[in-house]
């Protein structure tokens, strides 16, 4: 396939210096798209930088200020903030007011959408900025929920969508200790910089909420879902009843929860393996709909974000 040539610059502020604002400039580097991204801004907790470059960047070697506009300049706010529940702060603020000058925002960040899905959504719509939401990498629930389920009854919903104890848990039936599985997916680069959030279920409740929320109008908070991690799992339960443990999110039409649940031959997601996911959509007018399947990593999690990019900006 013959590479494509940048056909549009954005001027970009990135919030967020860590490894996805990294991984997307790396990526980005390596290959040829309709569109070109040139950073004006970064915000991190040192402070905010303000300029323009394009091509490569170091975001180690930038002058950071205080006191400095974040967004200003900028055509596209790309949220990479680590998630924090249960208001998404600072982000939560940073995007409200993005959105509300007139500033496209795309954000990986689950907090603001947990915090305030309904508000931001208006405020895109009111000020005619496009917001996008990359919130599971390549794997693409929440783009099902919003575009695919749109004038169906959602019934109900179950999910496997948290790779970290996808991961874990394979590993712990196969005979790893609960400290070796976490380290061996914090080592992948799978896990929340928080991974507390992943075996605590924080982050498949989150994940939840927002899918819910897009595919049903809904107004669900993280406490609003009853949660149960997977700390008190043991392992040999699965191995001796031939069945495997996963950390499920389930929705019943009235009320979220999250919890482990052993699942046998039977069931598809007795078969989900590695940081495979899996999405059971259950409506009224189009039966049962089922997402399996990706990956998880630094790669694929810039692979989703170019990929929305494309979506919002060349047709």
């Amino acid at each position: 396939m013959a590479a494509m040539m940048a056909s549009r610059t954005l001027r970009v502020a990135f919030l967020g210096a860590g490894n996805v604002a990294r991984g997307l400039l790396e990526y980005l580097g390596q290959r040829r798209l309709p569109v070109e991204l040139h950073p004006v801004s970064v915000l991190r907790s040192s402070g905010v930088w303000r300029g323009e470059v394009s091509g490569g960047i170091d975001l180690d070697a930038l002058g950071y200020r205080s006191g400095l506009d974040p967004l200003e300049g900028a055509e596209l706010v790309i949220d990479a903030l680590p998630s924090v529940y249960p208001d998404g702060e600072p982000a939560t603020a940073l995007l409200r007011d993005a959105l509300g000058r007139g500033i496209d925002v795309l954000t990986v960040n689950k907090g603001p959408l947990v915090a305030a899905f309904s508000d931001l959504i208006r405020l895109a719509h009111d000020s005619g900025a496009q917001f996008h939401y990359c919130i599971d990498g390549v794997f693409p629930a929440v783009n099902t929920a919003i575009r695919d389920l749109r004038g169906a009854s959602l019934l109900g919903m179950r999910a496997a969508a948290n790779s970290t104890t996808n991961l874990m848990l394979s590993q712990m039936e196969s005979g790893k200790s609960f400290d070796e599985a976490l380290t061996h997916a914090v080592s992948l680069g799978i896990a929340e910089p928080d991974p507390n959030q992943d075996i605590d279920g924080i982050d498949s409740a989150a994940k939840m909420v927002i899918m819910v929320n897009a595919a049903t109008g809904s107004n669900f908070h993280l406490d609003d879902v009853r949660i149960q991690g997977i700390r008190e799992v043991d392992p040999q339960v699965a191995v001796r009843s031939g069945r495997k443990w996963k950390l499920i999110g389930t929705y019943d039409g009235d009320s979220i929860w999250v919890g482990p649940r052993l699942y046998g031959k039977d069931d598809l997601f007795y078969g989900i393996r590695g940081t495979e996911k899996i999405v059971e959509f259950v409506t009224e007018e189009m039966g049962t709909i089922t997402i399996m399947g990706g990956t998880s990593g630094r790669r694929e999690m810039s692979a989703a974000i170019a990929r929305e990019i494309l979506n919002m900006y060349v047709l």
